[in-house]
């Protein structure tokens, strides 16, 4: 390199031409050097936006409620718990396996000090211990079983965090529009304010009306304040939920929320019996009562002899001969005071236990069946007369418009009506809200809302 910069030097102090490419590094070779710091800088940019470093960052774009789900799905920590809940499980399947083969157990002995002609100073003995494959053949069962209870209790809690979320992304959608109207009613408060402080100044009106009309105008800003306070604590809950970053702003597509979380489902087709064969809660119920059948197989088999391997590796003792031993046999306690007996009614009170329970479930999620049925049924009768009643204030407000042009009513007057009117558009927008919260409550109970809204699966 030194002798390299030096001739360089030269040829260009002496304005000869020098040419890098043909004096010292070929053409080749300068073009590969140039393609391997392009890969270099292509990788760089590759592992900065690696899914670790993707993961760091806001979501870029709208959320609707798939969107809101499919996130929840991957950065809940609720759902890693539970995913990890299954690892364990699937961790003691493993160990129930390795119980079907003898564990091996060794001891050594090596004498300091033995006495001359009495053998070597090591002895060696191995034996088998806690060997019974018939009960490692129940626990490998068992712990199957529970393997399967912990997935479906994974997609239970999936389903109750789907079903929260679905009720809270509804209830942002109801205060945005309630807000929208709001400042509908804020607009037209404010134009009757400033239509009683004219008059006022005409000597016209009474001051203490205009007064009055002011303070309506602060209650209803203070009314759109909460409103926005609220939507902001539903977005942070939703947040909370999905795991999304709480200090990130999440940006919200709520637009036809009602159809985003039910995709049509209308809940008229579904009976009790799609709700006991669909319910995860059962299904976890059923399967603790077949863990618990193998239980009681298990205490039986705990009167069945065990069987026993020993082999041993001796020196000469004083009362024993040098040489190898190996026996084969059983094992079995004689007395316990009816200690497995008692263990075999123990378990099967229990297995009776778990039966009542399930069939307890099973009523509770009938009451609460019937409940759904007729909240849904009684809704909609509210949602008719809601809907009546706004458009009997729209008739209303048309009415006032001409008696104002007739001048039989003020302009206050008029105002009054516009804003009954728009007061009835706001209950109209909370009517439904119920309906919805019924049918996300219902779908939950038959299985979770991915059967009945093919826009997001888990």
């Amino acid at each position: 390199m030194v002798t390299l910069a030096k001739e360089t030097h030269k040829s260009v102090g002496s304005g000869k031409g020098y040419s890098l490419f043909n004096n010292r590094i070929p053409a080749h070779i300068f073009r590969t050097a140039l393609a391997l710091l392009f890969c270099f800088i292509v990788s760089l940019k590759a592992a900065s936006a690696s899914p670790a470093n993707i993961s760091k960052t806001p979501f870029q774009g709208y959320f609707d409620f798939s969107t809101c789900v499919h996130y929840a799905l991957v950065h809940s920590e609720l759902f890693l718990k539970n995913r990890l809940e299954i690892q364990v499980r699937s961790t003691a399947v493993k160990d129930a396996h390795a119980e079907i083969f003898p564990s091996l157990d060794i001891r050594t002995q090596v004498y300091i000090e033995r006495a001359s002609g009495t053998g070597p100073p090591l002895d060696v003995t191995a034996w088998v211990s806690n060997f019974n494959p018939l009960v490692a053949l129940v626990k490998i069962r068992s712990n199957e079983v529970l393997v399967d209870i912990a997935k479906v209790a994974h997609f239970d809690k999936i389903a109750e965090d789907v079903a929260t979320m679905a009720k809270v992304f509804y209830q942002i959608h109801t205060l945005e529009k309630s807000i929208k109207i709001r400042r509908q009613v804020l607009a037209l408060t404010q134009d009757k304010v400033n239509y009683g402080s004219s008059r006022n100044e005409q000597g016209t009106l009474d001051p203490i009306k205009v007064r009055l009309w002011d303070n309506d105008l602060r209650g209803t800003r203070l009314k759109l304040r909460q409103l926005d306070k609220e939507r902001e604590q539903k977005i942070t809950e939703l947040k909370a939920l999905m795991g999304y970053p709480p200090d990130f702003h999440l940006p919200l597509d709520t637009r036809d929320a009602a159809n985003q979380i039910l995709g049509g489902f209308n809940g008229q087709f579904v009976t009790f019996a799609d709700v006991q064969g669909g319910n995860l809660g059962l299904k976890i119920a059923a399967k603790k009562e077949q863990v618990q059948s193998n239980l009681v197989t298990g205490s039986y088999l705990a009167l069945v002899p065990r069987p026993t391997l020993l082999f041993e590796d001796i020196g000469n003792q004083v009362d024993r001969t040098s040489g190898v031993n190996f026996a084969v046999g059983v094992e079995y306690s004689l007395w316990d005071g009816f200690k497995r007996v008692r263990e075999i009614k123990r378990q099967k009170i229990i297995a009776e236990q778990l039966k009542l329970d399930r069939s307890q479930l099973s009523t509770k999620l009938y009451t609460q069946f019937r409940r759904i049925r007729g909240g849904l049924e009684l809704s909609g009768e509210k949602e008719a007369v809601i809907r009546e009643k706004s458009r009997l204030a729209e008739l209303y407000e048309e009415k006032a418009l001409s008696e104002y042009k007739a001048g039989a009513i003020t302009y206050d007057q008029y105002v009054d009506r516009r804003i009954e009117k728009v007061e009835a558009d706001l209950d109209a927008i909370s009517g439904p809200q119920e309906r919805v919260g019924d049918l996300i409550d219902l779908a939950t109970l038959a299985g979770g809302l991915n059967k009945y809204n093919a826009r997001f699966a888990y």
